[in-house]
C-alpha cells in the first residue's frame, strides 16, 4: 500500500518512500494485512507469550479507572478493548504519516479483522466511523 498525505491545496503528496523510523516503534514495522493478522493471532493462541503475559492482555484497569471523556478505560497492556453488537473485540490500532490500520479479534479468533488505509481527511473522527461501521457490520448476527 502507498502512504499519501493531504497537502494544504487539498491536493495528496506521496509519502511511500519517508523515513518511518521518527515515530520510532510506532512506525518501524514494515508490513502487510496478512502480517498484522499473524501478528494478532500469535498472543491470542499462546505461540508467543507465556500465560502470565496473556493474562494481562486481557486484564483492564478496575472500573473506577476512567478515560478523559469520562468511560471506563478500555486498554490492557498491549491491547485495547471494544464491544460491539454486544461482541467483545480486543487489539490495537495504529498510525504513522500516510498510514493507519486497525486490527481487532475475538478472544476466541472466531471473528477478527484486518484493515490498513492511507488517512486523507481532516482529523475529524471520520476514519474511526469507519473502523466502527466495519466492526459493527462484522459483528451482526
Amino acid at each position: 500500500m502507498h502512504g499519501y498525505l493531504s497537502m494544504a491545496d487539498g491536493g495528496l503528496e506521496g509519502i511511500t518512500v519517508y523515513d518511518q523510523s521518527s515515530a520510532r516503534g510506532e512506525g518501524e514495522m514494515i508490513s502487510t494485512t496478512g502480517d498484522l493478522d499473524r501478528l494478532l493471532t500469535a498472543p491470542f493462541s499462546g505461540e508467543l507469550l507465556p500465560p502470565e503475559l496473556i493474562r494481562l492482555m486481557f486484564t483492564l484497569p478496575p472500573d473506577d479507572v476512567r478515560i478523559r471523556d469520562g468511560s471506563p478505560a478500555r486498554h490492557s497492556t498491549g491491547l485495547q478493548q471494544a464491544t460491539v453488537n454486544g461482541v467483545t473485540l480486543w487489539g490495537k490500532t495504529g498510525e504513522t504519516y500516510g498510514y493507519k490500520n486497525a486490527a481487532f479479534s475475538t478472544r476466541d479468533q472466531r471473528g477478527r479483522f484486518v484493515i490498513a488505509y492511507h488517512p486523507t481527511t481532516a482529523r475529524d473522527g471520520a476514519e474511526n466511523r469507519m473502523i466502527a461501521r466495519v466492526a459493527d457490520l462484522l459483528t451482526r448476527t
